[in-house]
């Protein structure tokens, strides 16, 4: 009896604890408790043929990367390694980025004890066709599979322009949805400097939490509502708040933030639920002319949210929250 009754009291601690958390935090128990995670590339494209692969990380694109996301992964291939520059390295070295080195295809490569077949430096490109560069596009999509499988629905793809690009047959047009932010997000500039950007992160952690929770979730809580139109209105105003309160506190920082676009791409249960929600959404316009957001925020500048058709993912299909994202950023200042 005395062995149960000291761990209820331990119970009741840790539950009261819980509970003083709680009432503290807004966001207790929202985050993952390892953060949420994004998988990066340096500008690569695939076109079924060659890869077309720059240096670094897109330096617009980390720097968004590391302000809305926990955990930052960026394969150091051993098919193709291309070397950290000293913003990468920062992160690195904070804990914050991290370079695995998968070796899945290095035998039928004949890569051996080779550190890497092929070596990009900081400043310099290079174009790899055939079966190398298939397969280091490949593994770069199989590494990020692997992750999301080992921590379901934790882990978003960077891809566009400025990252990862490709046609693969794990993601196919058609099975997803896409919800697209336009000018309603800041992005921090290109050359704000790293540590500044974290410990703006940090001072403004309830802004930022606040926001990239309610988008992950959007989706799953409009499709399990039982009014749909409804859910869909009122979480675009939760949205719409967020987006307005994360302009305010970007607007009081000494270094530059711009309105960027933000897309996510949700997979979906079956093909037949993406078509039927992106032609619900289409009868009532939301494809072509969305919704307005950040009302009064910014001066008059045109932001919305939108929806439409886009790419599923074959392997993640049962996962709820965003599996890729594609951003932009706009030549508008946030001032």
């Amino acid at each position: 009896m005395r062995y149960y009754a000291k761990i209820r009291k331990v119970l009741e601690r840790k539950l009261g604890e819980a509970k003083r958390r709680k009432s503290l935090d807004p966001y207790y128990g929202m985050r993952p408790k390892l953060g949420r995670g994004i998988f990066l590339s340096a500008p690569m494209r695939f076109d079924g043929k060659t890869a077309e692969v720059s240096n670094d990380i897109d330096s617009a694109e980390l720097r968004r990367a590391a302000l809305f996301w926990d955990r930052l992964v960026w394969p150091d291939s051993r098919i193709v390694s291309v070397a950290s520059n000293s913003d990468e390295k920062f992160l690195e070295n904070a804990g914050i980025l991290v370079r695995p080195r998968p070796n899945r295809f290095d035998e039928q490569l004949g890569i051996g004890d080779m550190l890497s077949l092929i070596r990009i430096e900081h400043g310099s490109n290079a174009s790899i066709g055939g079966e190398t560069g298939r397969l280091f596009a490949k593994e770069h999509i199989e590494e990020y599979l692997s992750l999301d499988q080992k921590e379901p629905g934790q882990w978003v793809l960077s891809e566009g322009e400025k990252s990862f690009y490709l046609e693969n047959d794990n993601f196919r047009s058609g099975r997803g949805q896409l919800v697209t932010l336009a000018n309603a997000i800041p992005l921090p500039s290109a050359d704000f400097p790293i540590n500044d950007l974290l410990e703006f992160k940090l001072k403004r952690s309830d802004e930022i939490i606040g926001l990239t929770s309610e988008l992950d979730k959007f989706y799953s809580q409009v499709s399990n509502a039982a009014d749909q139109n409804f859910e869909l209105n009122r979480l675009i105003r939760v949205i719409d708040r967020h987006c307005a309160d994360m302009i305010k506190v970007s607007k009081e920082c000494k270094w530059k933030f711009h309105l960027g676009e933000v897309s996510y791409s949700l997979s979906v249960d079956a093909i037949e639920s993406a078509f039927n929600r992106a032609v619900s959404w289409e009868a009532i316009g939301l494809v072509t002319t969305g919704l307005p957001l950040v009302g009064g925020a910014l001066g008059g500048l045109a932001s919305m949210v939108s929806f439409g058709r886009g790419i599923g993912a074959r392997r993640l299909r049962d996962r709820s929250s965003p599996f890729k994202v594609v951003a932009s950023i706009h030549k508008e200042l946030v001032i």
